[in-house]
């Protein structure tokens, strides 16, 4: 079972995901969390805890104090001393073509994602991950 972790500092886009998740059975092993830089604490403190650790990150780039771009940097040198994959998608409102060459500069963000996702994208998000 596939771990996914939601990183959004609106508390109405972890409801909507919830709601998708639970309705559709999806990533039935969820943690949400409106703050990168307690996320990174965590992540950085069980670096090598493969059954703490998300296998699916799902991350905004817009949050105050802390942006996605922040928490795409500080995990750039975790990401290397982990014991298994760890996935981001960053899900985004911005449709900047820049912001999203630099998102995908990182080779741990595997697709930039457009808000609000779709049911069909979820969809196959789980399947690639569940199987």
């Amino acid at each position: 079972m596939s771990k996914l972790l939601l990183i959004d500092d609106n508390p109405i886009e972890h409801l909507i995901m919830q709601r998708i998740f639970t309705r559709h059975q999806l990533f039935t092993n969820a943690d949400y969390s409106p703050d990168g830089r307690v996320m990174i604490d965590f992540l950085s403190k069980n670096i090598h805890n493969n059954t703490v650790l998300p296998d699916v990150i799902f991350l905004d780039l817009y949050m105050p104090g802390f942006s996605g771009f922040d928490f795409l940097e500080k995990f750039a040198s975790l990401y290397p001393h982990f014991l298994k994959p760890v996935n981001i998608y960053v899900v985004s409102s911005s449709v900047d073509k820049n912001e999203q060459r630099r998102a995908l500069s990182y080779p741990f963000v595997r697709e930039f994602l457009t808000k609000p996702v779709t049911q069909n994208k979820l969809f196959s998000l789980y399947a690639r991950y569940s199987a």
